[in-house]
């Protein structure tokens, strides 16, 4: 175990380090939504199809019309999914429909906006080119294309184009399963009405979103007492029916703190304490085969903790690719203090500015402050060398979602 804090970057190379990419598993397309491809997907066929049409209008030879205004006779009117019965030749056309295959002998296609029908014929306004409103066959994907990577989340966009390729069944990589476990005697329900003392548990419902954020799922949450013995029987429990342990409370210097006693003595320790601000006092260690990440029991060090060290790992267990949030430039709204000797995550909300985003701090940085976490949609991160920021000063801003801009 650390001697010394861990800076954060240390810390998560420690944690993807010890975490792998669960196993695999074939499910019907219609459940794939949200899900990580396992395998590389590879089109068998190219599309769209076939030659069709990109708009409603006439399909004709170019050559016809290099000279307007020009009466062509109509042969057929085809739709999408229909095939015409004749060939395109010299004076006629086919009156035809978006999507629909562009019939033989046609080499264009001319919108109807552009036209004048009139009892089986159509004059022509204006001249055609080749190819024009045709998308071709293999325009989108060619046969044997690489259309996705292993590795790619299974959105609505990749989620259509696995039902254009033909894909009725699709390999994924398995969901990691989660169990949550929250320590502290003072926690009651969310509808209980509070005693002296008490405070209602946020940690375990903050905990339960993040895992869904990430696409785990949860197939434990419970509260335990501040002793060794439930604690112990606790995390034996939630070892034996998990992938990973996520722990909250219980792992400071102080003397009820059983988590940290428990892991110390029973499991592989990789590391305790971590140079940040929040969450210092988190630890990570290897229980009966199961990673298990120890948060302190402030609500905000939860949140930044699972943010800078869970989340990383989840990710990489369901299969995913890349794992890092995107970061940009922000202006800083008002001035910054911040400690030395540790990497500061400061909440705070981006708003559109005229000349870029504008980072305004979500108000004060103490840990227990749940509101201004809930008001945050970014983190910026202060390096351990820096101890003062004035406002207008530029910083990197992590977004935890895509900041909404204007208005309705």
């Amino acid at each position: 175990m650390n001697a010394a804090p861990l800076t954060p970057n240390t810390a998560r190379t420690i944690v993807l380090e010890q975490t792998t990419p669960l196993s695999t598993e074939t499910i019907p397309h219609a459940e794939a939504l949200g899900r990580i491809l396992a395998q590389d997907v590879i089109s068998p066929l190219d599309l769209p199809p076939f030659p069709n049409s990109a708009m409603d209008g006439y399909a004709v030879r170019a050559s016809d019309l290099q000279s307007v205004p020009q009466t062509l006779r109509i042969l057929e009117t085809i739709g999408a999914g229909e095939i015409a019965t004749h060939a395109v030749e010299d004076g006629t056309c086919i009156k035809i429909m978006t999507g629909a295959p562009v019939p033989a002998g046609a080499d264009c296609v001319v919108m109807r906006e552009e036209t004048r029908e009139h009892n089986r014929e159509v004059e022509f306004l204006e001249t055609a080119r080749g190819g024009q409103h045709i998308r071709p066959k293999g325009d989108d994907v060619r046969q044997g294309e690489t259309v996705f990577e292993r590795g790619t989340v299974i959105n609505a966009a990749v989620h259509a184009m696995l039902a254009s390729l033909g894909q009725g069944r699709v390999e994924v990589t398995i969901r990691p399963r989660v169990a949550i476990l929250v320590t502290g005697k003072e926690l009651v329900d969310v509808g209980a009405e509070l005693q002296p003392g008490q405070i209602r548990d946020s940690n375990s419902w903050a905990l339960r979103g993040l895992v869904h954020s990430c696409g785990a799922e949860v197939v434990s949450a419970m509260r335990t007492g501040d002793t060794q013995t439930e604690v112990e029987e606790a995390l034996r429990l939630s070892a034996s029916k998990a992938d990973v342990i996520i722990t909250s409370g219980g792992v400071s210097a102080g003397d009820f703190d059983p988590i940290r006693d428990v892991l110390l003595s029973q499991a592989n320790v990789h590391f305790w304490k971590v140079a940040m601000k929040p969450g210092k006092p988190l630890l990570f260690a290897t229980l009966h085969g199961v990673p298990v990440f120890a948060l302190p029991g402030n609500p905000v060090s939860v949140m930044v903790g699972f943010e800078e060290f869970v989340r990383p790992a989840l990710l990489k267990m369901a299969g995913r690719s890349a794992w890092k949030r995107i970061e940009v430039e922000a202006i800083l709204q008002s001035e910054l203090r911040s400690p030395e000797g540790r990497t500061e995550f400061v909440r705070a909300r981006l708003e559109q500015g005229e000349d870029g985003f504008l980072a305004v701090v979500s108000g004060d940085q103490n840990s227990g402050r749940l509101s201004t976490m809930a008001r945050a949609n970014a983190l910026l991160e202060i390096a351990p060398n820096v101890s003062f920021l004035p406002s207008g000063a530029r910083v990197r801003a992590k977004l935890l979602g895509s900041p909404e801009v204007g208005g309705f």
